[in-house]
């Protein structure tokens, strides 16, 4: 093999290498449908399986075994979605803007659904996002008050209910709420 043929031969190997398939990942179009992807297979089953607990929750009758399948594939989902969103972060960064803030959200969503140790290791990413004003202060209220529900603790904002009920989750300091509230730019109670 000639010299400038094995320097092409290189050339090709190395823009076939998975290397340049993830700096195209972060272009910003195809980014964005990524994380557009992300929201719609994280809502895809929810309201689903809502209308089921709530069901439940007024003792009516409802298929177990939909209930079953419906956890099964929301959390099959969720996983998917938490390694894809570790992995676009990693090499991509925190979405920012992009897309209106709508990769924002979908990043948002995703943590949201998580168990409460992926939670806490992006609360100050979420946190910091809420500072450049790419998480609107009801995501980082939810998300602060789902981890404390998880932990057994009050939550702060009064975004969290009872799955499947009206019921508003114990709040920490009631008389102060709404002023808390104010402070994350959300509505009194």
């Amino acid at each position: 093999m000639k010299p400038r043929d094995f320097c092409l031969l290189a050339l090709a190997l190395a823009l076939a290498s998975p290397g340049c398939a993830l700096a195209d990942a972060c272009e910003k179009t195809a980014l964005a449908k990524t994380y557009e992807k992300m929201h719609k297979d994280d809502q895809a089953l929810r309201g689903r399986y809502i209308r089921i607990l709530e069901m439940e929750h007024r003792h009516q009758k409802v298929d177990l075994k939909e209930k079953e399948r419906l956890e099964i594939s929301i959390s099959d989902t969720d996983n998917r979605n938490q390694t894809k969103l570790d992995d676009l972060i990693r090499r991509c960064g925190w979405p920012g803007t992009l897309n209106s803030n709508r990769a924002s959200f979908a990043a948002f969503l995703t943590i949201q659904h998580a168990d409460l140790d992926y939670q806490l290791k992006y609360l100050d990413t979420v946190k910091a996002a809420n500072k450049r004003g790419e998480i609107p202060g009801m995501e980082l209220a939810m998300l602060i008050d789902r981890i404390l529900v998880k932990q057994g603790k009050p939550q702060l904002y009064g975004t969290e209910f009872e799955y499947g009920s009206n019921k508003v989750a114990p709040i920490a300091d009631p008389i102060n709420l709404n002023q808390r509230r104010k402070e994350l730019g959300l509505p009194a109670i």
